[in-house]
């Protein structure tokens, strides 16, 4: 007998009622009642969903993601406003990009299924293909913050479908490179120390990649880096010395801690955020409302919410762990995948320990079509887990 789990979506909303007190709090009544109506739209998309079969969202998972990538290419010239990021549908708005990541992992998913050994170059490439594509689109729209996510749902992924550690390990190994190459020195200890881990793997094309792909990289990271626009070169600056500039663009960083750490234990009670009434820090409704959490409701305010998605993270992976079919459970740890990086660097960047890229926090930031894509998401696991056995 097929019965729906609904653990998943209880603790979504529950997530998503916390950020609806938020949103109140920080933006207002305005922006309260159209988050409201997202969510309850949210929710009955999400209980439709659930119905569906896995063969459903197998078969739908090349088309679905076809139709994410064409939009992250019509955005760039159907774009309201800049950056390039929504299409104005008339009535509302939407974000392709939270879309593309349920497109690129339904797909990524029903390609690696097929796969039974994950050793080959072909088996790292082909996904690479797969996330680039809408990765790529959205980077220049700008949002390198949406575009990055897609990397680390891939590096999951390829993990839990058998891929080994170490071949993840050298296959992206040009991104270290990448990060070395601002020091020569350091740049060249890690090509001597790398190269001794591959040649004792013994495998000629794997040490044939190190040698021919990394320095490579190497040459053109700084060409790349000035690529970047400008505000993007700052932030990442601003992350590494965040008091060079306090007034210009460290201010949202600095103050983001400061009002995690005024809330103190128990914080300064709901509404009565000091930095959110002065305005002193930015964007308070979207990418730093977990600031706002630990300044009205403290350390007691920030665990309870680190908890909740703890739990919800939990109950994402037990679904892929008892899965019996391949998709479903590679949909899963995608789906999981997405909403741990998200959620670790939206409070990673409000802590100030990681750069600031502009990334919501599922299911309580400000945003139509995040929060959406996310219950979209967790309707697709409730069909899932009807099914795992």
């Amino acid at each position: 007998m097929k019965q729906n789990d609904y653990s998943v979506l209880i603790i979504c909303i529950i997530i998503s009622i916390l950020g609806l007190a938020m949103i109140f709090s920080t933006g207002g009544l305005s922006y309260f009642l159209k988050q409201s109506i997202w969510l309850i739209t949210g929710i009955l998309i999400c209980l439709v969903l659930s119905k569906f079969s896995t063969r459903f969202w197998q078969t739908l998972a090349l088309p679905v993601y076809i139709l994410c990538c064409l939009f992250t290419i019509l955005v760039l010239f159907y774009a309201t406003g800049y950056p390039r990021r929504w299409i104005d549908a008339g009535i509302i708005s939407f974000q392709p990009s939270e879309f593309a990541k349920i497109g690129t992992i339904l797909f990524l998913a029903s390609y690696l299924s097929e796969r039974k050994k994950m050793e080959k170059f072909i088996d790292f490439l082909v996904p690479l293909v797969i996330i680039a594509i809408p990765g790529f689109f959205v980077f220049i729209e700008p949002d390198f913050g949406a575009a990055q996510i897609f990397f680390p749902i891939m590096c999951i992924m390829l993990l839990w479908a058998g891929m080994p550690l170490a071949k993840i390990l050298i296959f992206f190994s040009p991104i270290l490179s990448a990060i070395t190459s601002f020091s020569i020195y350091i740049w060249l200890g890690f090509m001597i120390i790398f190269g001794i881990f591959v040649y004792r793997r013994k495998k000629l094309t794997e040490f044939l990649y190190h040698i021919i792909i990394n320095p490579i990289t190497g040459l053109i990271t700084p060409l790349l880096w000035h690529s970047l626009k400008a505000y993007q070169q700052k932030r990442i600056i601003a992350f590494l010395s965040p008091w060079i500039d306090p007034k210009g663009i460290s201010w949202q960083s600095i103050q983001s801690k400061i009002a995690i750490g005024s809330g103190q234990i128990l914080g300064k009670g709901f509404l009565s955020g000091t930095q959110k009434k002065l305005e002193f820090l930015p964007e308070r409704h979207t990418d730093f409302i977990f600031s706002c959490i630990g300044e009205e409701f403290g350390f007691f305010g920030i665990m309870i919410t680190v908890l909740l998605y703890i739990l919800l993270f939990y109950r994402l992976l037990r679904i892929a762990r008892e899965t019996k079919h391949k998709f479903s459970s590679l949909v899963v740890i995608g789906i999981l995948s997405w909403f741990w990086y998200q959620t670790f660097i939206n409070m990673g960047m409000t802590l100030g320990i990681l750069p600031i890229t502009g990334v919501p926090l599922p299911f309580v930031s400000y945003g139509g079509s995040a929060l959406l894509a996310c219950f979209i998401a967790a309707g697709i696991v409730m069909s899932i887990s009807r099914e795992k056995y």
